[in-house]
């Protein structure tokens, strides 16, 4: 299999020009139930909109007269392509067999999910589009993870961090390599601090050490392809609950070139899997950790979302997917009605199962906390709303608003900050603080 840095050069070309223009999709994105801050979705949607490429012009049939200049001109400019997905189709990274299991495991989980936690699967299913922001990558496709468990989501090119605003009650989600700007570093930290989660695949690790220095950072070593037995420390903690279905550990894959991550404050980050194997191979051995930075949460991991390869070498990870499914709790008709489905389960080995059954665990466990923290912060923090539309917000409470101040939409979330008379000073989900009338807010 090709190592990263032959990749590099061998598609880089291709995935600028085929790839980013297939990561303007947005996923199907109803407005959330419940208590959601749509009124900023909403915001948030129209500002991506805006910011999409022209759409190509269609195509034209053969013989056809060729359209004038000021038609196809008109057409660039009527019809912009707001797209941000590309994950309609499965990515062509890793091995069929792996690739096979990632689709049976997200069949499994999702059952799973619906029987034994059905407040998490709610929770899940009424994420937003707009709640999930994927920033595309070369060598992760976390897209094609939330896609199988069918978790709304948005996917956009890295270089448009700098022009977007984030909400605090988003999950933004960076594909190795994870590339961004010194705006997009600062930009992420910000958003952390207000209650964003952010997670990050390998080689984001250098923008994560950036953006959070003095919490985790590259140790300086690289791996070569390799696989490797992994323990999971914490089973209480809510990111790893059902991970681990089999006997024996699960296993994790290393792609050529992958970046070991140093704790480098053991009081801070928690490490959430482990493997002795990497320690003594590669010098650090936490695989998944964790922390909080003042109200958000990052996540991050050596390798990536999506496993593309696997080994086995217990004989019950050579056993056949429906062992590994009965073992995860599904019932005999359950895995016969799969397979009237097309999805076979004993296609695939129980161990290709198990490491992809258990990042997708990570994954859905991620969104379901981000969703539940949303709700609490929204009730205890954003409790006030903009009774009309187009407030703007001033720097001081006596002082008048300019023409570049942040303007609220009616329906916004605030948080109150403080309150001197008739005014009120506020922050909203974008991180737009400042003062505005009292009476303007319900």
């Amino acid at each position: 299999m090709l190592n990263r840095s032959t990749r590099a050069v061998r598609f880089g070309r291709s995935f600028l020009l085929a790839a980013l223009p297939a990561a303007w999709l947005l996923a199907a994105c109803p407005a959330s139930a419940g208590d959601a801050p749509t009124a900023e979705q909403k915001a948030w949607e129209d500002k991506l909109r805006q910011m999409a490429p022209p759409a190509p012009p269609a195509a034209s049939a053969p013989n056809a007269p060729a359209a004038s200049p000021a038609k196809v001109g008109m057409n660039k400019t009527a019809s912009a392509s707001f797209e941000f997905s590309d994950a309609t189709v499965d990515g062509a990274l890793g091995t069929t067999e792996m690739r096979k299991a990632n689709r049976v495991a997200a069949e499994i989980l999702q059952r799973r999910m619906e029987e034994t936690r059905p407040t998490d699967f709610k929770l899940i299913r009424e994420a937003a589009g707009a709640d999930v922001v994927v920033l595309s990558g070369v060598y992760d496709r976390v897209q094609d993870v939330l896609r199988a468990v069918q978790i709304k989501h948005v996917v956009v090119p890295p270089s448009l961090l700098d022009q977007m605003e984030l909400m605090s009650t988003q999950t933004v989600m960076l594909n190795c390599p994870g590339n961004v700007s010194e705006a997009g570093v600062k930009k992420l930290r910000d958003f952390v601090a207000r209650g964003g989660y952010l997670v990050s695949t390998d080689w984001a690790l250098r923008t994560v050490e950036k953006a959070f220095p003095g919490t985790i950072g590259h140790n300086g070593r690289t791996t070569p392809n390799d696989v490797v037995s992994v323990q999971v420390h914490d089973d209480k903690e809510p990111l790893l609950r059902h991970v681990k279905v089999m006997r024996d550990h699960p296993r994790w894959w290393l792609e050529g070139s992958s970046y070991p991550i140093h704790v480098k404050d053991p009081k801070q980050v928690r490490v959430l899997m482990s493997s002795q194997e990497m320690q003594t191979k590669y010098g650090d051995g936490a695989v998944v950790v964790a922390f909080h930075h003042q109200q958000g949460k990052v996540l991050h991991m050596t390798s990536h979302f999506f496993l593309q390869q696997s080994k086995l070498v217990a004989d019950s990870e050579k056993q056949k997917g429906s062992s590994f499914a009965k073992g995860a709790g599904l019932s005999e008709q359950q895995i016969s009605d799969l397979a009237k489905k097309g999805v076979s389960v004993d296609d695939v080995k129980s161990g290709e199962l198990n490491a992809a059954y258990s990042m997708q665990q990570v994954s859905t466990n991620l969104i379901a906390e981000k969703q539940a923290q949303n709700q609490e912060m929204l009730r205890t923090k954003y409790n006030s709303r903009v009774r009309v539309d187009e407030v703007p917000l001033s720097s001081g409470d006596s002082a008048a608003p300019t023409a570049k101040s942040p303007r609220l939409k009616k329906d916004f979330r605030v948080q109150v900050i403080e309150r001197k008379g008739k005014q009120a000073k506020v922050r909203d989900l974008f991180g737009n603080e400042g003062w505005m009338p009292a009476d303007a807010l319900f």
